[in-house]
């Protein structure tokens, strides 16, 4: 395993490089580049590959996060997003905005012993991105279509989460938002420069493109109450 991780000793740690100031001043875009595909699986080879991975441990999704790595050090990107999406609903989303630095990176071993934590958030970030790229992501195939509809109310992180999962499991689904676009927080609360909003309508396009339906400008209790939703089938 040495000649492909553990590599801490002997790389240092890097982060993306930040877009050219001249280029930053003319718009809210992300202030970071991508990682060049060297660079990703440089980095991804500096983790430990601990016994207890406490990167994991701290992340709320409990993501698998030193499987991932090792695939990336191993130029196995596909595997490597597969893992990712697995336990995440938006892996894209989460590396760009996470408080990676008092979770999985800032309880990272190496971390601890002063060899400068691995870039997790980044590595995220360029694998899913990178599996939008190649065409990996893919619409919701329902093989097996329940006769039962749920209606979720709200179209924020938690909405479509429930919503893909339940699709997944062959539910009609219907999402309710009072806002003209999904998303919740992550379109109207987070700025440009952290998260583009292009990265979030992508993955509702996805969703919809899975079978699940949106419905805009709609306000429960308001426009309908509950009793009225829940005798739609």
């Amino acid at each position: 395993m040495t000649d492909k991780m553990l590599k801490f000793v002997k790389i240092g740690q890097q982060t993306p490089p930040k877009r050219d100031v001249g280029d930053r001043k003319d718009d809210f875009n992300e202030i970071y580049d991508d990682f060049i595909k060297q660079k990703a699986e440089e980095q991804s080879s500096r983790c430990s590959q601990c016994g207890v991975p406490f990167c994991q441990v701290h992340c709320p999704l409990s993501n698998n996060i030193p499987d991932w790595l090792k695939l990336t050090a191993e130029g196995r990107l596909k595997e490597a997003y597969e893992l990712s999406q697995s336990t995440n609903n938006m892996p894209e989303v989460c590396g760009r905005i996470c408080p990676q630095d008092r979770l999985c990176e800032g309880n990272c071993v190496i971390e601890q012993s002063g060899h400068g934590t691995v870039t997790i958030g980044s590595m995220e970030k360029y694998i899913t991105d990178n599996a939008w790229e190649k065409g990996w992501v893919k619409p919701i195939e329902v093989k097996f279509e329940k006769d039962q509809s749920v209606g979720v109310i709200g179209a924020g992180p938690a909405g479509l989460a429930a919503a893909e999962q339940l699709r997944k499991n062959g539910y009609k689904i219907t999402v309710y938002d009072r806002y003209d676009r999904a998303g919740g927080l992550l379109i109207y609360g987070i700025p440009n420069f952290k998260l583009e909003k292009y990265v979030v309508e992508r993955r509702t396009k996805l969703l919809k493109d899975g079978g699940i339906e949106f419905v805009h400008n709609f306000e429960v209790g308001k426009d309908a109450t509950l009793d009225q939703l829940r005798k739609k089938t």
